[in-house]
Order: structure tokens, then C-alpha cells, then sequence
């Protein structure tokens, strides 16, 4: 059993609490997300859903840094979260969170690291195409959404992509010791 980690059954008290903090980074990306997902509950002023779909671009922005930290299945219990926080009906935004995850994973497998401008587009491509999917989500809910107001979330989205990115970095930076 040289460098590998003893069963948690083997463990004393003591040592298994010392293993689960010492994994606390585990859930960074998840508790990053949740934050941007509860500052989309901030109160905007306007007449039409225009704030940007942070919870999503969290997603897309973990799920190419740490892939292996942002699984599907993670994605989809976060979206399960944005569907009670917004009210709508659930597994909308899960479905989205869930098939964004799935298409970074599977465009990094394929593709590799490539520019920022680039994933910058490929994430307003990934927040069109997930707008669409909820558009047509919930109309088949019985609660259709203008695709105007959709048009102007994605809009704004697009343009928090950089913030969101930087936020991400900073966090991923500080939790995980790295260094630029």
C-alpha cells in the first residue's frame, strides 16, 4: 500500500477528518459556481431577464479548467439548484448544465487548449445554444419565455464571460497553490 491512500474504514477518527480537509479543494469549483449562481438572485431593475447566465459560465469555465472537477453529474445537481433558486420548472437549467459540461469535456478532449478569444467564442456558442434549449424547455413547460429577453441574457453573458474567467482563475489560483 505504498503511496496509496488507505481505505476510510482503516482510518482512525482523527485521520479520516484529516483526509476530508485536506480535500477540501474538491469542492471549489462546485462552491464557486453556487456564488455566481446566488448573485444571479441580486434584484435588477429592469423589465426583462438581461442578467447574465453566470451559473452557466461557471460551469463552462470550470469544465475546461478542471475537468475532472466539473463532471456531468455535478453540473446537472448545480442546475437542479438554479432551477429551485429561479422557480422554473425543474430540470431546465439541469439539462443545460449537464449537456454544457458533456460538450466542454468532450471539445477539450478533442481540440486541447487553445486561446481565450476562442473559448470565448465557443462559450457564447455553448450560452446560444443552451438559451435555445431552455427556450424551448419551457415552453414546452407550458411557460414560454420571449426569445428576445433570451437574446439580450445571452448578450449580457457573452460579456461577463472575461469577469467570470478571471474570478475562476484568481479562485483556482489561490485553492490550488498555483503560480502564473
Amino acid at each position: 500500500m505504498i503511496g496509496s491512500v488507505p481505505p476510510l474504514r482503516l482510518m482512525s477518527p482523527r485521520e479520516r477528518r484529516r483526509y476530508w480537509i485536506g480535500h477540501w479543494r474538491l469542492a471549489v469549483p462546485a462552491l464557486v459556481t453556487l456564488a455566481l449562481l446566488l448573485l444571479m438572485t441580486a434584484p435588477v431593475l429592469l423589465p426583462m431577464p438581461v442578467f447574465p447566465q453566470l451559473g452557466l459560465l461557471g460551469i463552462f469555465v470550470w469544465a475546461t479548467f478542471q475537468p475532472g472537477l466539473m463532471p456531468p453529474w455535478l453540473a446537472f445537481l448545480l442546475g437542479l439548484v438554479a432551477d429551485m433558486l429561479f422557480a422554473q420548472p425543474l430540470g431546465v437549467n439541469a439539462t443545460g448544465f449537464a449537456v454544457a459540461a458533456l460538450f466542454v469535456r468532450s471539445f477539450e478532449a478533442r481540440y486541447g487548449h487553445h486561446a481565450h478569444r476562442f473559448d470565448w467564442a465557443v462559450a457564447t456558442g455553448v450560452i446560444a445554444g443552451s438559451a435555445l434549449l431552455t427556450w424551448q424547455l419551457m415552453a414546452l413547460a407550458g411557460r414560454p419565455v420571449p426569445l428576445l429577453a433570451m437574446g439580450w441574457q445571452v448578450l449580457t453573458s457573452a460579456l461577463a464571460y472575461p469577469p467570470v474567467v478571471w474570478l475562476c482563475g484568481w479562485v483556482q489560483r489561490r485553492a490550488f497553490g498555483l503560480r502564473q
